[in-house]
């Protein structure tokens, strides 16, 4: 976990986690006194002055893939910075070890020791939640794609199984991407399945500072683009020195997004964003007017 925090917030945590561990090593505890782990968890996440990098372990006793994919979810209801997704490894001389059998547990003998089945979870459902984990680290785990890849896993139950399916299908799923690549597969995939959501992959693309001549950019409007009569400003400062795009919402409408570039440097992130709006209303800005950087 990454944080700034207080002695006392610090403290919290360090008590969290004990509490934890000792509910892992009691399945029984665990079951009676899960709602307090998850408040907790929920506390930490709420916390402003810190991020909160949460762990999910496959192949531990009782847990269900089905469970894993629900957890997921809850994390992400509860905006944790990163969800790691990691297997379990028994460790010579550890509680767990020493119980394995009693808790139905089948590890490898040799290290990193990790689980290879359990009473609830099989040899494929491992290997699927070690895909899911591979899912995770790069889209939910990237900052570029993470308000997306949240939304797109809260509004949909499905989402997680379909894209971790989409990914698998183009042998994607173990090949290492970079930035730009995972825009253009989410893109793809958001096209084919979720063709509501491609103005916000196309809004992460921009703000990440992709090309705008690649295909999730395909709607934006770069040549000779002149503000509009009234915008409401997201976040930065206009000025006429600023190159202009402009993301229409829609076919039918003049409404959209504006992003501004600085032409003056080589920053490849837009420094302005503001939404168009036909009339003025109020917290409507004329372009003329200079407004503080707000996110």
């Amino acid at each position: 976990m990454q944080y700034r925090t207080s002695k006392q917030e610090f403290l919290f945590y360090l008590i969290f986690a004990v509490y934890i561990l000792a509910c892992v090593l009691s399945m029984s505890v665990l079951a009676e006194n899960g709602g307090v782990v998850i408040k907790g968890l929920k506390y930490l996440c709420s916390l402003k002055n810190m991020e909160t990098h949460a762990d999910l372990i496959a192949g531990l006793p009782l847990y269900h893939l089905s469970e894993i994919f629900e957890d997921v979810r809850t994390l992400a209801g509860y905006n944790a910075g990163e969800i790691q997704l990691e297997s379990l490894k028994l460790l010579p001389g550890t509680e767990m070890r020493r119980r394995a059998e009693e808790l139905g547990i089948r590890y490898s003998p040799l290290p990193p020791y990790e689980v290879l089945q359990t009473n609830e979870i099989s040899v494929n459902e491992l290997q699927t939640a070690r895909q899911l984990s591979r899912l995770l680290d790069g889209f939910y785990n990237t900052t570029a794609w993470q308000a997306i890849t949240r939304k797109l896993i809260l509004d949909d139950n499905d989402f997680l199984r379909r894209f971790l399916e989409f990914l698998i299908d183009k042998n994607l799923i173990d090949q290492p991407m970079s930035l730009e690549k995972r825009g253009l597969v989410l893109y793809e995939f958001c096209s084919m399945h979720y063709p509501a959501y491609k103005i916000m992959v196309t809004i992460a693309w921009i703000e990440a500072g992709m090309s705008l001549k690649k295909k999730p950019a395909e709607k934006v409007k770069t040549k000779r683009q002149m503000p509009p009569e009234y915008w409401e400003v997201i976040y930065g400062n206009y000025k006429e020195s600023l190159r202009l795009c402009f993301l229409p919402i829609d076919d039918n409408t003049q409404n959209g997004y504006w992003f501004g570039f600085e032409s003056e440097i080589q920053k490849a992130e837009p420094v302005f964003k503001a939404k168009e709006i036909m009339e003025r209303c109020q917290n409507t800005q004329s372009p003329q007017i200079n407004t503080d950087k707000s996110s």
